[in-house]
């Protein structure tokens, strides 16, 4: 006869208020007053684990939430190897961000570290399979934006997107060299420059519901420079140390994709992957060329650096010719956008206010940031060219996420709703984690908006 031997699971606590400590008695008050958020909030006390949430709660609902997931990567990193259970889950709103966080909590990109790291095994009883999911789109994106572009070229991450995709997708296209040249003028453009093996490529992922009712259309657009030494304009050194993770749009689509499929969301879905590598050679385009995209419109370009909204240019115009009930494209666009919001927050522009409204709405509710900025037609006339139909940069230092954004709004139809999003898709806020890397931004609050539209 086999005796298993019974795994005990510790309670953890999660304290909205100080007043409602569940443990009277010595030592439990001086407990509470010596924690403070982000770096001393959680205490084991008489062989239970209490979570200080009190401390954020002045919070706003946006910032609560979006803290909750860093509350559970802390709280893994906190706990040993053991079973643990949360035993008051229903004391705020969102405690699956929480769960998220704790499946977050042992993510290490190792790929390139010599010697084998044992990852812990401590395990939190009650986690679903949507947080699981979640994790593991998120995971998927922050492994695609670390790998380094000698690793990574187009080529690649259009072999790992079809690896992901080929079983699922009803149809992939695959278009590059004069094909490309013909029909996606600027993505070419953008990319010739670099060496053959890193040629700019424009991939097309489809699937169509099975469903005979009809279903709303979706285009999905990342951009995907796997490396920007900002061309023949080119960057300073500290400039290009993080160029890696230009290809963070096309990642971040990957990650929305892999949720949207896995969650069953019912929708007719295209997948745009302009995928270029915006290098420095003879080859390369220069600064004062003017080319015409795919729409028609002759572009003069003013900056070289400003290549990943022409590759955008032609996909959004490629995107609109199929009419579909929404586009969303994806991009680590501008520096300005950093600048005004910082690298934690995506910027977010829409032509449509309705939409706008029910993604700021979501954003709030499951925590993951994006801040609406305005489509400001009156800096429209920064992007006059005096030789070509617009140039694709403003002639101002200021408002530059925004000349940006006016500038793809160019090759949206009028009629279409699109959302177009400016992220870092990099972590870099060691207040609230020492994990430094590629990051998912904005994917889950997509994708509520997409399943929110996929049944109204």
């Amino acid at each position: 006869m086999t005796i298993k031997k019974e795994i005990k699971t510790t309670c953890i606590y999660l304290i909205n208020d100080e007043k409602n400590f569940p443990i009277k008695g010595k030592g439990s008050k001086t407990k509470i007053r010596e924690k403070s958020f982000p770096n001393n909030f959680i205490f084991e006390f008489d062989e239970k684990i209490f979570v200080s949430l009190y401390l954020i709660k002045d919070s706003t609902l946006l910032e609560f939430n979006h803290n909750l997931i860093w509350v559970g990567v802390k709280l893994f990193k906190f706990c040993v190897n053991r079973n643990y259970e949360i035993i008051n889950p229903k004391v705020i709103d969102r405690p699956e961000n929480i769960y998220l966080g704790w499946c977050l909590g042992n993510y290490n990109f190792l790929r390139f570290k010599s010697g084998f790291k044992e990852k812990k095994e401590a395990k939190l009883l009650n986690i679903k399979d949507d947080q699981i999911t979640d994790a593991k789109a998120i995971s998927l994106v922050r492994d695609l934006i670390n790998t380094p572009a000698n690793i990574q070229g187009p080529s690649e991450f259009q072999k790992e997107a079809r690896k992901l995709f080929s079983k699922s997708a009803t149809k992939i296209t695959e278009i590059k060299g004069n094909d490309l040249m013909k029909k996606f003028p600027l993505i070419y453009n953008v990319g010739k420059g670099a060496e053959k093996r890193k040629a700019p490529i424009f991939s097309e992922f489809v699937w169509e519901s099975k469903r005979k009712k009809s279903k709303k259309n979706i285009v999905l657009i990342g951009k995907g420079v796997c490396f920007d030494t900002g061309g023949l304009n080119l960057k300073l050194g500290s400039g290009m140390n993080l160029m890696k993770k230009d290809m963070g749009g096309a990642a971040n689509c990957l990650g929305l994709t892999k949720m949207l499929i896995e969650k069953k969301i019912d929708i007719n879905l295209k997948l745009l992957l302009p995928l270029v590598e915006n290098s420095l050679s003879s080859k390369a385009m220069r600064p004062s060329d003017i080319i015409k995209s795919r729409k028609g419109l002759y572009i003069e370009v003013g900056d070289t650096d400003a290549e990943g909204r022409l590759i955008l240019a032609d996909a959004l115009t490629y995107a609109c010719e199929s009419k579909p009930d929404l586009i969303i494209d994806m991009a680590t666009l501008t520096g300005a956008s950093r600048v005004a919001l910082g690298t934690d927050v995506p910027t977010f522009f829409s032509n449509n206010e309705i939409i706008s409204e029910y993604l700021i709405k979501f954003s709030n509710s499951c925590g993951d940031p994006v801040w609406q900025l305005p489509l400001w037609k009156n800096y429209s006339s920064q992007l006059k060219s005096n030789h070509a139909d617009t140039s694709n940069i403003g002639n101002s230092n200021f408002g530059g996420a925004i000349t940006a954004a006016l500038f793809l709004e160019k090759f949206v139809n009028k009629d279409i709703p699109w959302i177009h999003i400016d992220l870092m898709a990099w972590s870099l806020n060691k207040n609230l984690t020492s994990y430094i890397g590629g990051e998912a931004m904005g994917i889950r609050s997509l994708l509520k908006l997409i399943e929110f539209i996929s049944k109204n």
